[in-house]
């Protein structure tokens, strides 16, 4: 049954590809190496650039920048009109704030991201802009249980509506910050729960990526075992609920993680085809066939090549 699951999920990725052609900024598109995405057009110098995601329509760009010392974080944005990118330019709701963490609903018309400020004078939590006729509305931030006291952030959604996010409030594993996400019991306000001690560990843990039918998770982890720094992880959810463990995403020889860098923010493309993560200060992309790879290792390592 898995099987024919995964099978269905491929095909259907590549019916959407072949009549949803999105243009990524001209780019060569990627296959199964990673590689830096749009070098001198996203991917600039004396800067490190995270986590990028695209509208529904391809046609909506956002990407989160540091400065190189880390001093400030913004999320700029660019669209495209008649066939060319614009420049881009920083967000409404960014500008003079530490922004970060960008992530767009699936029909486009909510926009959510985290303010990094650990002094500022707003909350280090998740917040939302929704798209209105003037352009973005002014920053909604997010109730109780998914914003704490503590730092919620990173900001990631299914399709019908499970958010996982990152946090430090207590019950976790590691204070530096753990995988939680929302759960919806019937006649019960809603609840959030911590992801459990198969995806998380005694390290930091942060910065999900749900696939939009919430069939396989890949987040940022500093565990032991891995090439050092930061690295990129992937569990598959299993028919009853429970999550494979997490797998080094380095396991088909991708070029995702590397030894002394630190890797990590990952989103996926709108068409399906294409995994986002930074690594080294650029954005990089590779084909979504490693998510198909690995998981034939997980479930089937006899048949893996």
């Amino acid at each position: 049954m898995m099987l024919a699951v995964s099978l269905f999920g491929v095909i259907s990725l590549t019916l959407e590809a072949q009549t949803h052609s999105i243009d990524y900024f001209g780019q060569t598109p990627p296959g199964d190496t990673a590689v830096v995405f749009a070098p001198g057009i996203i991917s600039l110098p004396n800067r490190t650039e995270c986590r990028i995601v695209f509208s529904p329509t391809g046609n909506e760009c956002f990407f989160n920048v540091w400065a190189a010392d880390y001093s400030s974080a913004k999320i700029y944005a660019t669209k495209r009109v008649n066939n060319s990118w614009s420049p881009p330019v920083e967000a409404s709701f960014s500008i003079g704030h530490m922004a970060s963490g960008p992530f767009l609903s699936s029909d486009g018309n909510r926009l959510y991201f985290h303010y990094a400020n650990y002094k500022g004078p707003e909350p280090y939590n998740i917040w939302m802009v929704k798209r209105t006729s003037q352009g973005w509305s002014n920053p909604i931030h997010l109730p109780s249980p998914i914003n704490s006291d503590y730092r919620d952030g990173a900001y990631s959604e299914t399709n019908n509506g499970i958010v996982y996010f990152t946090s430090t409030r207590p019950g976790g594993f590691d204070t530096k910050g753990d995988i939680w996400r929302t759960r919806k019991v019937p006649g019960k306000p809603l609840q959030v729960e911590n992801l459990g001690a198969i995806v998380n560990s005694s390290a930091w843990d942060a910065s999900p990526c749900i696939a939009p039918d919430e069939s396989y998770l890949i987040f940022t982890s500093e565990r032991p075992g891995g090439y050092g720094n930061s690295n990129l992880y992937i569990t598959y959810k299993k028919e009853d609920g429970s999550w494979t463990i997490p797998v080094n995403m380095e396991i088909t020889g991708a070029g995702i993680n590397r030894k002394k860098t630190a890797t990590g923010d990952a989103s996926l493309s709108p068409d399906g085809r294409f995994l986002f993560f930074s690594r080294s200060r650029d954005i990089y992309w590779v084909s979504t066939k490693v998510i198909d790879d690995i998981k034939k290792r997980v479930f089937n390592p006899s048949s893996a090549k």
